[in-house]
C-alpha cells in the first residue's frame, strides 16, 4: 500500500512538472535582475580587492619582512613564525573572478579587448604573487573547475608559471593597444578607463618580472623591446594607484580595516631607521612621528612578545605618523605598482647591461619618483641628491636600499628582491625561530594536505620540502 502511494506521488509530479515545461524558463526569469554579472562591475570589485590586498600585505608583513617596520605587540611574524599567512586563499577566491571577466570580454556579443587587457594583467599579478611567495603553484589546471571539472589540480613549477605571466602581459599590451573604450570608473577604478595607462601597467610588471628571472635566462631582448616602444609607467601621473575614498573603514588605509589599538603595535625598525638616517632622508618624518622625547628611535627586528614589548616600554620607538597613516583618509592611495619602482628596475637593468641608457639617470628619477609622490618639495629632493651617501656609486646595495624604501607598502616586493639580489642584507632577530636563517617563501596551507594531498605531496617533493627556507627557479640561477 506505502509503495503505490509513492509511485502515484512521483507519477503526480512527474505530470505537473511536464506541464511546466513549455514556459518554464519565462516563468523563473526575474526580468529585473540581471542573469550574469557585466565586465564593468567585476571588473571594478576584483581590481579594487586586488589592489586592496597587496597593499594590506604591504603595511602588515611586507615592510616587517623588510626591516623597514617592526611590532612591539604580536612580533610573530617578525620572528619567523609563519604559516601559509593567507594570501593563497585570496589570490585563488578571486582569481575565477577575474578569469570571468575575461571570458565575458573575449565573447560574442561582450568583446572588448580594453577588459580583455585588463583581465591578462591582473591574472598575471595574481599568479606571479602565488609563485614568488610559495614556488610551485596550480597554474594549468588552477582555473578549470568550472569548466572540466579539475577540483584536485595539479602543481607547476615556477619557471612554468613565469612563462604563463608574462605570457598574458605580452598579450594584455596587444590587447590594450586597440583601446577600446569601457564604461569609465564603473568599470576601471585604477585609470578611469584609460587603456593606455593599463598598457603602461602591463609593460612595467613584465619589466618587473623579467628582472626577476633574469639570474635564470637572457632577458635583455625582451626588456629593450620594453623600453624602446615606450609604453611603460615613466611619471608619477601613470601609476597604478587606488584612491581610497575615506568614507569607511574598508575604504581607507590598511590601518583603518584593523582592530582599535592595532595603530600603536607597529613601529619604525632599527633596520629602517639605519637607512633613512644614513641618507638623512626626508620620508622619516613623513613616514613616522618620533617619540615623547623627540627623538628617532627603533626597534630591532624578531624580538619575542616579553622582549618586544620590555623594549617598548623602556626605549618608546617610533610609531608611524598618525597624522598620515590613521587620519588621512580621503588622501591615502593603494599601490600595485609605481613609477619610482620601474625607474629603479630600469637602472638596475641597464648596470646589468641588459638594456641601453645611464643607470645613474634612472637611479635618480627613481628617487625623485618616490620623494615627489610622498609630498617632498623639488628642492629638498635635489639637495638630498647631492650628498655623498645618496650620490650613485653603480653599487648594487645603494641601488637596492634606495629602491626598498621605495618599495614602502608595496606588498612583498622589497622582499622578493632581496632574495634575488641578498642585499640590502637582512639579519634574522635575536628570537627568530628559524635557527638564524632568513626565509624565502611561505608555507602551503594545511587545506592542500587534506584536499589536494596527492598533487601537494609531489609539489613538495619536487620543490625539497615545504618549508620556509627552500628557494625558487628565479632565485637559483647563476647567470650573476
Amino acid at each position: 500500500m506505502k509503495t503505490s502511494k509513492i509511485l502515484f506521488s512521483f507519477f503526480l509530479t512527474g505530470t505537473f512538472l511536464m506541464g511546466c515545461t513549455d514556459d518554464f524558463e519565462e516563468i523563473n526569469t526575474n526580468p529585473n535582475a540581471p542573469e550574469a554579472v557585466s565586465a564593468n562591475l567585476l571588473a571594478s570589485t576584483v581590481t579594487s580587492e586586488i589592489t586592496r590586498r597587496l597593499t594590506q600585505e604591504g603595511y602588515s608583513d611586507g615592510n616587517t619582512i623588510t626591516q623597514l617596520m617592526a611590532k612591539n605587540n604580536f612580533p610573530g611574524f617578525g620572528q619567523f613564525d609563519w604559516d601559509d599567512e593567507g594570501v593563497w586563499d585570496f589570490m585563488y577566491g578571486i582569481l575565477p573572478e577575474v578569469n570571468d571577466i575575461l571570458e565575458i570580454s573575449r565573447a560574442e556579443g561582450t568583446r572588448n579587448s580594453t577588459y580583455e587587457g585588463m583581465a591578462l594583467t591582473l591574472r598575471a599579478l595574481c599568479f606571479a604573487n602565488l609563485t614568488d611567495l610559495y614556488i610551485n603553484v596550480p597554474y594549468t589546471e588552477a582555473l578549470t573547475g568550472k569548466s572540466e571539472g579539475i577540483f584536485t589540480p595539479i602543481y607547476d613549477d615556477q619557471e612554468t608559471v613565469y612563462n604563463g605571466v608574462l605570457l598574458d602581459l605580452a598579450d594584455a599590451d596587444s590587447a590594450l593597444a586597440n583601446g577600446e573604450s569601457i564604461i569609465g570608473s564603473t568599470g576601471d577604478v585604477i585609470y578611469n578607463g584609460d587603456a593606455t595607462k593599463w598598457r603602461k601597467l602591463a609593460n612595467s610588471l613584465r619589466l618587473r618580472y623579467l628582472l626577476r628571472i633574469s639570474k635564470q635566462r637572457d632577458v635583455s631582448s625582451e626588456m629593450q623591446a620594453i623600453v624602446t616602444a615606450g609604453n611603460y609607467i615613466s611619471s608619477n601621473a601613470d601609476n597604478a594607484v587606488l584612491q581610497y575614498s575615506g568614507t569607511s573603514n574598508t575604504d581607507s588605509w590598511p590601518e583603518s580595516t584593523g582592530r582599535i589599538g592595532g595603530f600603536d603595535e607597529k613601529s619604525l625598525c632599527t633596520t629602517g631607521l639605519e637607512y633613512l638616517t644614513r641618507f638623512n632622508d626626508p620620508r622619516l618624518d613623513i613616514w613616522f612621528d618620533r617619540n615623547s622625547d623627540g627623538d628617532w628611535v627603533g626597534i630591532p627586528i624578531g624580538l619575542n612578545q616579553d622582549n618586544a614589548r620590555a623594549f617598548d616600554d623602556a626605549n618608546s620607538p617610533s610609531r608611524l605618523d598618525v597624522n598620515l597613516f590613521y587620519f588621512s583618509r580621503t588622501s591615502a592611495q593603494a599601490f600595485i605598482i609605481k613609477n619610482s619602482e620601474v625607474q629603479f628596475i630600469l637602472a638596475e637593468a641597464a648596470e646589468r647591461g641588459f638594456i641601453p641608457g645611464d643607470a645613474e639617470t634612472y637611479y635618480n628619477d627613481g628617487i625623485r619618483a618616490s620623494m615627489s609622490y610622498w609630498g617632498v618639495a623639488d628642492t629638498d629632493i635635489e639637495g638630498y641628491l647631492t650628498q655623498d651617501e645618496v650620490a650613485y656609486d653603480g653599487s648594487l646595495e645603494l641601488l637596492m636600499t634606495q629602491k626598498t624604501l621605495a618599495l614602502w607598502n608595496v606588498d612583498y616586493q622589497g622582499w622578493f628582491n632581496y632574495r634575488r639580489t641578498g642585499v640590502p642584507e637582512l639579519v634574522a632577530g635575536q628570537d627568530n625561530l628559524n635557527q638564524d636563517r632568513y626565509p624565502v617563501r611561505f608555507l602551503y596551507p594545511s587545506s592542500e594536505q587534506n584536499l589536494n594531498e596527492e598533487n601537494y605531496n609531489r609539489a613538495v617533493e619536487a620543490i625539497g620540502g615545504d618549508d620556509i627556507n627552500t628557494k625558487g627557479w628565479w632565485e637559483t640561477g647563476t647567470r650573476y
